[in-house]
């Protein structure tokens, strides 16, 4: 993570799975994410708080509550076909669950960019969050 002025960046190395994509139905109709998405968010985790905890951020300028943009960078490693809206849901999950953002409601998160590039071998997701200028 890079904290330059209100911007925070971070790097989550690797595919990005999609939550809703990879969902395992148990007995009595629940379903919940299959473990290759378990073990991608348990690892994003530890990358993000790691990022955190280098850049020495205080407890009190996160979880972030205020108007914000979101910008994130897919660099897939690969060609195929993925959704770009079930990687953001992943992300946006991953960045409220490490307490990075209160929630991924429209009223913090005003603006989302996703942006999709092809490099091969290196799959990654820059994650870009500033504040929200109408």
């Amino acid at each position: 993570m890079i904290k330059e002025g209100n911007m925070y960046r971070f790097i989550i190395t690797g595919e990005t799975p999609a939550k809703k994509n990879s969902r395992i139905v148990l007995k009595g109709g629940r379903n919940i994410p299959s473990e290759r998405y378990r073990q991608w968010h348990m690892a994003a985790m530890i990358e993000v708080d790691n990022q955190l905890r280098i850049m020495g951020h205080k407890k009190y300028e996160i979880p972030l509550e205020k108007e914000i943009k979101v910008k994130m960078t897919f660099y897939h490693g690969d060609n195929r076909r993925r959704d770009s809206d079930n990687g953001a849901s992943s992300i946006l999950d991953l960045l409220t669950d490490c307490n990075v953002i209160k929630d991924d409601k429209w009223q913090i998160v005003r603006a989302l960019e996703i942006q999709n590039i092809y490099d091969k071998g290196n799959p990654r997701c820059l994650i870009e969050i500033d504040g929200y200028d109408e």
